[in-house]
């Protein structure tokens, strides 16, 4: 059923939604515009699905509090094929006001003040209250999505932050050479569990100018995890759009957490071994081996 939020009177039904996107298409967004209607903006893709709960749950913080940045609202997210791996599509709220990309490059004298825009909304993100019970990553079900994994996005939907720890940790003491200095492992006991944001780009932000507000979209890079998580992508270099991170990571000030060398060391491994689960599971213990006469019974039938 679709999300009543914002009360948008013309939702489009979902078969709609698929066939609006079903044309092949470079990109994976879209504006939906009907006559007479606001229009909407759609995203489809794969690993979607976790990230609009965690959007939905973000935009209902933010309109209890009139100093929070723009969150756009989700009118409806849904999955066609097996579940977890069909495709996704989530219906939202468009957003009329320009990225700051654009602010950047028509008025560069407006930069300062985009800076410290975007650092606030930021903070307000890491800052944000957690829902009750949080699991590792988005809100909803499926994998994280963090700049420490191969790929951007974690090879198993880890079911805590211990699970996520042996996985590191695993990948530490398998690929590690024997006369490498010794690194300390990764230990987020005594870590506090809170938001994150690792995807700070000019794209993701818009702002408008009359009401000052800036909102944040393309949130399928927020989540919920350990204090690394949100200290890890202000203290390693990104491989896009250097200076306006350097400038948000500068304002903000997170403080860096004693993991994130080995956090850096592992993601290194795993993006050397195409980002592998490492033969774990879910809980980030060794999966057993099936036994020898079982592959035989398997064969037979």
């Amino acid at each position: 059923m679709a999300d009543s939020t914002d009360n948008h009177s013309s939702l489009p039904t979902r078969k709609e939604v698929i066939d609006a996107c079903a044309p092949p298409k470079d990109i994976n967004v879209l504006k939906y515009e009907v006559d007479g209607a606001r229009p909407l903006f759609i995203k489809f893709g794969y690993d979607l699905i976790g990230g609009a709960e965690t959007q939905r749950y973000l935009y209902e913080q933010s309109v209890r509090n009139p100093n929070a940045p723009r969150i756009p609202a989700v009118y409806d997210s849904f999955e066609i094929g097996r579940v977890g791996y069909g495709r996704g599509y989530i219906v939202m709220e468009y957003i009329e006001a320009p990225t700051v990309e654009y602010w950047l490059e028509k008025k560069p004298d407006m930069a300062e003040l985009l800076y410290d825009k975007v650092a606030e909304a930021v903070r307000w993100i890491l800052n944000c209250p957690l829902p009750p019970e949080p699991r590792f990553g988005p809100m909803g079900r499926g994998p994280a999505q963090h700049s420490v994994f191969a790929d951007l996005i974690a090879p198993l939907a880890f079911d805590s932050p211990d699970a996520v720890q042996r996985y590191f940790n695993t990948a530490l003491t398998r690929f590690t050479p024997k006369r490498a200095p010794i690194i300390a492992p990764v230990d987020f006991s005594n870590e506090e569990v809170c938001f994150y944001h690792c995807d700070i780009r000019p794209p993701n932000f818009h702002y408008d100018p009359e009401t000052q507000k800036v909102t944040i979209v393309d949130l399928q890079s927020v989540g919920i995890g350990p204090k690394s998580f949100a200290s890890f992508p202000f203290h390693m270099e990104p491989h896009l759009d250097r200076e306006f991170h350097h400038a948000i990571a500068t304002r903000i000030d997170y403080p860096e957490t004693e993991n994130i060398d080995a956090m850096a060391k592992a993601s290194g491994y795993l993006l050397m071994c195409g980002g592998s689960a490492l033969g774990l599971d879910e809980s980030g213990h060794p999966k057993p081996k099936p036994l020898k006469h079982s592959k035989n019974i398997a064969a037979a039938k």
